[in-house]
């Protein structure tokens, strides 16, 4: 039973707080973002035969849904910002399951209105990951347990791509594509009536304390959202954001960090298959890696709860930056590559990012409750991009040579950039000196 009292000076000595409710509800949404991402290319064939078009076209697809996932994360946190967090993120998942329906229902009209109705879908998951909560998990968590509480939600994800592989498959072949994106939008649908009905601004309106807060600590008063424009204008938060040094210190490590991280999923497995080994072998390694990640956010939200976060994203994303040179030089310097040894490199430079844990968690840290969720909506808007940039450059440097292996060259030197810039954040503390109470 969930704890929900009025005076946390008399705590229960029993039932689970109320923030393992938002932890579920945070789970399920990022269940969404990974479908979304992942469904497209397990059924990439059959929607290209349906619409008749070639490879780049059906490419544009996911192309512009990744414009407006990446794009409008900053939108999403003004949003999140203005009209509250519960508000905000049952929109995105709304938005997310109407762009579902809307493409299984209309996409085989034509190239353009699955471009569209898609991009709907990319509009919705925008809010779904760093724009809203590492607010959520602020409010919900105290500081020594916000490590915690991100790393019960970021398996989401890699819980949703373990299961996709598998599934996915199964639904498309028995019901074909089409009703595949219904059925997924349905899902998507039911996650939103649940994070309506769960989600609340913070731990305040249940009277209790924040998750982890010392025993007799009393709920705060609720929290206003929204301020009338006499008091605030639109614009001035997203003003106090831009004129932080942090957001563009933390923006500047994210550029970096996802060059490195979408030139190394991109080619993860087109890299076994140069190697000489058939599909099926080479996509077991995503399997695999999606197993460790998800084992490595648990360890590494807690750790980040124990010592300073910044020197966890770096260290983590160091040791992926010396596994991406690892991968390069064996792939360049091996005649017959082995299918475990690359097991062994891809399952742990995906288990790396794992780290995702922290930094969503890092940088909520390092802005104030009234602008964090527009402030991490700016890191993770300007990330767009190392999107961009990563697959690019990385096509290119394989195009020159013909060896799809030298991709994880880039990847070891923007991971090494990245955690040189992730070491140099300053301490949560000097940024703001009642970060670690905010």
């Amino acid at each position: 039973m969930l704890q929900d009292i009025e005076d946390v000076s008399k705590p229960k000595s029993s039932g689970l707080h109320y923030a393992f409710a938002i932890c579920l509800g945070g789970f399920l949404t990022q269940m969404i973002v990974l479908s979304c991402q992942r469904i497209p290319s397990i059924a990439l064939e059959p929607i290209r035969e349906t619409l008749g078009v070639s490879y780049a076209e059906v490419g544009l697809i996911t192309s512009v849904f990744m414009v407006f996932y990446a794009g409008l994360s900053i939108v999403w946190g003004m949003l999140g910002d203005k009209i509250g967090t519960r508000k905000a993120i049952t929109l995105a998942c709304v938005l997310s399951a109407i762009g579902a329906i809307s493409f299984g229902l209309f996409a085989p009209m034509g190239l353009y209105i699955a471009i569209a109705t898609w991009a709907i879908a990319g509009i919705g998951t925008a809010g779904l990951l760093m724009a809203i909560l590492p607010k959520i998990v602020s409010r919900w968590f105290a500081p020594n347990k916000r490590g915690f509480g991100m790393s019960l939600i970021t398996p989401g994800a890699n819980f949703s791509a373990i299961i996709l592989g598998i599934v996915a498959p199964i639904i498309i072949a028995a019901t074909g594509w089409q009703a595949t994106y219904i059925i997924f939008g349905g899902l998507f649908a039911a996650i939103a009536v649940f994070v309506f009905i769960v989600f609340r601004e913070g731990p305040e309106e249940k009277g209790l304390a924040p998750y982890g807060a010392p025993a007799g600590t009393q709920a705060a008063p609720t929290p206003t959202i929204e301020k009338t424009a006499d008091e605030e204008g639109a614009m001035s938060k997203l003003g106090r954001v831009l004129k932080m040094p942090i957001a563009w210190h933390f923006g500047l490590f994210y550029i970096i960090y996802q060059i490195a991280y979408m030139a190394a999923t991109q080619y993860y497995v087109s890299s076994i298959q140069s190697a000489g080994f058939q599909l099926g072998e080479a996509a077991l390694s995503i399997t695999i890696g999606g197993v460790l990640t998800i084992i490595v956010e648990l360890i590494l939200g807690q750790l980040s709860d124990r010592f300073e976060r910044k020197n966890i994203i770096g260290g983590v994303v160091l040791v992926g930056a010396i596994l991406g040179f690892g991968y390069w030089f064996y792939l360049s310097s091996v005649a017959v590559p082995s299918l475990y040894v690359c097991y062994f490199f891809v399952a742990l430079i995906s288990a790396s990012t794992g780290v995702i844990t922290v930094i969503m968690t890092g940088a909520g840290e390092y802005f104030d409750d009234d602008v964090r969720a527009t402030g991490t909506g700016f890191v993770g808007t300007v990330n767009l991009v190392g999107r961009y940039l990563g697959p690019w450059i990385a096509g290119m440097i394989i195009d020159a040579t013909g060896v799809v292996g030298n991709s994880f060259g880039i990847v070891g030197v923007c991971f090494l950039v990245a955690a040189i810039i992730a070491f140099s954040f300053p301490r949560v503390e000097k940024v703001r000196p009642h970060a670690r109470h905010a």
